[in-house]
């Protein structure tokens, strides 16, 4: 449910893949820091970096998606083992990992991820299906929008009792798959009309540059992952 946000933070400005290496950082890092302490460290400082990366739609829906999480694990350990720092532990990390990828997918902009890969020589097929996988939810809840208001335009209540509720499944539902697979061909044509099964080598016109600021993230990376290492053995 999470798509890209024009910005001008941090996570925008850098290189796209120093937002994913920073993410598979920061997502290593909370499960080699010693618990309970290091999983709650390492949250904080993501929540940080997305305050400061300007992007609050990523902390909303990191919020949306753990607080029931959360209220299991303060049920099952706080109440029922009586371990609530084993819940502390489990739902940082957790939350870790939701809101770090949250902040990068929201940040950093397909096209430019796509031109990153082939920049980098990399498979047409692997930045296209990076590209496809960060876009099809967001295209998905759009095309459903638009289905269930032509139908609610048609007379169909999506609404009210739960029987009703089912019934309006099937109208919904049936053009949505029927579309998307409609969507998926379409875009098989699409590509094999540009080539992309050729094995020529594609030029990027605006590959995405790295700089200063990439080299400062990526050492920001390492020192958080290493930093882990030596708080846990240590």
């Amino acid at each position: 449910m999470i798509r890209h946000v024009e910005g001008t933070g941090i996570l925008h400005r850098i290189h796209p893949l120093t937002a994913f290496g920073l993410a598979v950082s920061i997502s290593t890092s909370v499960f080699v820091a010693p618990p309970p302490l290091g999983p709650v460290a390492v949250l904080a400082g993501t929540v940080i970096l997305a305050v400061v990366s300007r992007l609050p739609s990523a902390l909303g829906r990191t919020v949306v998606v753990s607080v029931p999480f959360w209220g299991f694990l303060l049920l099952i350990h706080g109440l029922l083992r009586h371990d609530p720092g084993r819940a502390v532990v489990i739902g940082s990390r957790v939350s870790t990992v939701i809101l770090v990828f949250a902040a990068v997918v929201t940040a950093v902009q397909p096209a430019r991820l796509v031109d990153a890969l082939a920049a980098l020589r990399a498979p047409f097929s692997v930045g296209y299906v990076f590209s496809a996988t960060l876009l099809v939810v967001p295209r998905l809840r759009d095309r459903a929008r638009a289905i269930s208001e032509a139908q609610q335009c048609r007379g169909l209540r999506v609404a009210g009792s739960p029987l009703g509720r089912i019934r309006a499944v099937v109208p919904l539902t049936v053009p949505l798959v029927l579309s998307a697979l409609s969507e998926v061909d379409e875009r098989a044509v699409a590509l094999a009309t540009r080539g992309v099964g050729g094995r020529a080598v594609r030029t990027v016109l605006h590959p995405p540059n790295a700089g200063g600021l990439d080299v400062a993230m990526g050492i920001l990376g390492v020192g958080i992952l290493v930093g882990s290492f030596f708080w846990r053995v240590g």
